[in-house]
C-alpha cells in the first residue's frame, strides 16, 4: 500500500470512530442519549425515547419527565433488562388491543408497563432526564457539589433539560414527572431561581428569588404541566425522632447516597423471585399493619401509614425486581432533609440552611410571615398553562387533598384543568402498578390529546 492509500485509509478510520461517537458534537454514544449543561456548569443525562435504535423518534408534541427522589429515568421505561422477555412475563387475557398489537410489546411483554412506550405509541415525542448525582451507565448525570438540595435541582436541572428538548425540537414541551419531578414542574413555572454562580462556588445555596416576568416566559415555552403524584409536604410519623439535633444533624450533612454504584454490586446476587419476593413481603407487612393501626391512637404514631408508600398487590413481580435492581437511585442527603422539614412544618418552601445568614443553621426554625424564606405555594398563580394531576390514594407520601389545594386552589384557572385518584394505589406503583396500563396512561394520553 502506499502512502497516499495508507493516509485514504486512516482518515476514513477516524471517520468512522468520529461517527460512532457523535461527530459533530451529537450526544449518541447511547441511543437517544443527549446531555444538558446547567448555569453552574453541571452536565444532565437525558434519554430521547424510542423502542429501539430501528425505530424513528416520533416528531409529536415532546413530554418531559423527571423521575421522584431516589429514582431514575429508568422508572419511565419497564422492560427485560438484558434480552427482551427475559422475565418471562405474559401479558393478561384482558391487556388491552394497542398493546396485543403492538410489535415492541410482543417481542418484550413487560414492556406493558412502560409509561414512555405508551406515549410513544400515542405518537407523542417522549424525553426523560436525570437530576445531577442520579443515573446509570451512558445516562447518569454528573454529580455537582455535595450540597445539592431540592432547590438545586428544580431551579438548576430542570430549566436546563427544557431548554434542551425546546432546542432540539423547536417546539413546546409538556413537562412534568413522578413525585418530585413533578414537584420541580410546578415550582419551575412560578418563576422561581437560584443565583447560579454562587451555587458554583459549593459553598453555600443562596435564597431562591422569583419574578413574575421570568414566570411568563417560561410558561409561553411550556404547553402544559403533567403530575403523577407531585411531591408536596410528606405525612411523617414519630416527628420528635427527626426534629431534635441528632435528626437535623444527620439530614443537614454535605453527601450524595450514591445507590447507582452500591445496588449495582449487591443486587445481581439475587434472583428476581427472591428480589421480588423480599419486597412483596416488607410492603404487605405494612399495609398489613397500617390498617390495622388502631384508630384510637394519635397520627402521629402511624408509622406503618407514614411508610405505606407501595402497594405491591397492585405490582407484578417482574415490576417490582425491575423498580428496585434498576430505577432506585442515588439522591442528595439535603434533599432528603428538606422533605423531612416540609412534613414537619407542614410548608412547602426553600431549604432553611439557603442563604448567607442561613448556611450553619442545623435546626430549621418554625416558618413565620417575613422570616426571609421563599415559599412555593405564593406564587402558584403565575402558573398559567393547563395542568394534569394523578394521585394515588394512600396519603403516605402525597396528600391527595393536600396538594389539590396547593396546586389547583392557587395556578391560574385553565379549563383544561384536571386531576384523578386512583383507588387501591400508592406512591411508588402509581407510575408502573397494575392499574397503569388500563386507566393511568390513556387517562394521560388522552389528556394530552385534548391539547
Amino acid at each position: 500500500m502506499n502512502l497516499r492509500n495508507s493516509r485514504l485509509g486512516l482518515l476514513l478510520y477516524f471517520c468512522l470512530v468520529l461517527l460512532l461517537s457523535g461527530c459533530g458534537g451529537k450526544d449518541n454514544l447511547a441511543d437517544g442519549l443527549h446531555h444538558a449543561y446547567t448555569e453552574d456548569g453541571i452536565r444532565l443525562g437525558m434519554r430521547h425515547y424510542r423502542p429501539s435504535p430501528t425505530h424513528q423518534f416520533r416528531s409529536g408534541r415532546p413530554i418531559l419527565l423527571f423521575p421522584g427522589i431516589v429514582n431514575n429515568i429508568n422508572q419511565f421505561d419497564v422492560r427485560s433488562p438484558l434480552r427482551p422477555g427475559d422475565y418471562g412475563y405474559r401479558l393478561p387475557d384482558d391487556a388491552p388491543q394497542w398493546a396485543k398489537d403492538d410489535p415492541t410489546i410482543q417481542q418484550d411483554n413487560i414492556k406493558f408497563y412502560s409509561l414512555a412506550h405508551y406515549l410513544y405509541l400515542r405518537g407523542y415525542d417522549v424525553w426523560m432526564a436525570n437530576f445531577r448525582g442520579v443515573g446509570r451507565d451512558e445516562y447518569a448525570s454528573a454529580k455537582g457539589h455535595s450540597n445539592a438540595t431540592l432547590d438545586v435541582w428544580c431551579l438548576l436541572d430542570y430549566p436546563a433539560a427544557i431548554d434542551k428538548v425546546i432546542e432540539q425540537t423547536g417546539k413546546s414541551p409538556v413537562i412534568g414527572g413522578f413525585s418530585t419531578g413533578a414537584m420541580c414542574a410546578y415550582q419551575y413555572l412560578q418563576g422561581a431561581t437560584l443565583n447560579a454562580d454562587i451555587v458554583k462556588q459549593g459553598e453555600y445555596i443562596p435564597h431562591v428569588t422569583a419574578s413574575e416576568a421570568l414566570a411568563k416566559e417560561r410558561n409561553n415555552k411550556v404547553a402544559g404541566f403533567i403530575g403523577l403524584d407531585p411531591a408536596g409536604a410528606p405525612k411523617l410519623a414519630y416527628n420528635f425522632v427527626v426534629n431534635s439535633p441528632l435528626g437535623w444533624g444527620l439530614l443537614t450533612q454535605n453527601g450524595l447516597l450514591n445507590l447507582d454504584k452500591v445496588l449495582p454490586i449487591v443486587l445481581p446476587l439475587l434472583p428476581p423471585i427472591v428480589l421480588a419476593g423480599a419486597t412483596d413481603l416488607i410492603f404487605k407487612t405494612i399495609s398489613n399493619m397500617a390498617d390495622a393501626f388502631p384508630n384510637f391512637l394519635p397520627s402521629w404514631a402511624d408509622l406503618f401509614g407514614a411508610l405505606q408508600i407501595w402497594s405491591t398487590g397492585n405490582t407484578n413481580g417482574y415490576v417490582e425486581d425491575f423498580m428496585v435492581r434498576h430505577v432506585l437511585s442515588s439522591c442528595y442527603i439535603r434533599g432528603l432533609g428538606q422533605f423531612a422539614e416540609w412534613g414537619i412544618n407542614g410548608e412547602v418552601r426553600e431549604h432553611w440552611q439557603n442563604g448567607l445568614e442561613n448556611h450553619q443553621d442545623l435546626v430549621p426554625n418554625t416558618p413565620e410571615d417575613n422570616d426571609g424564606y421563599y415559599y412555593y405555594g405564593d406564587d402558584l398563580d403565575r402558573m398559567t398553562v393547563p395542568a394534569f394531576t394523578i394521585f394515588s390514594a394512600s396519603s403516605a407520601a402525597v396528600d391527595t387533598n393536600k396538594m389539590v389545594d396547593l396546586i389547583y386552589a392557587n395556578k391560574a384557572y385553565h379549563p383544561l384543568d384536571n386531576w384523578m385518584e386512583i383507588p387501591g394505589t400508592a406512591h411508588i406503583d402509581l407510575v408502573l402498578g397494575n392499574h397503569a396500563p388500563y386507566v393511568s396512561f390513556p387517562a394521560i394520553g388522552d389528556w394530552l390529546d385534548s391539547l
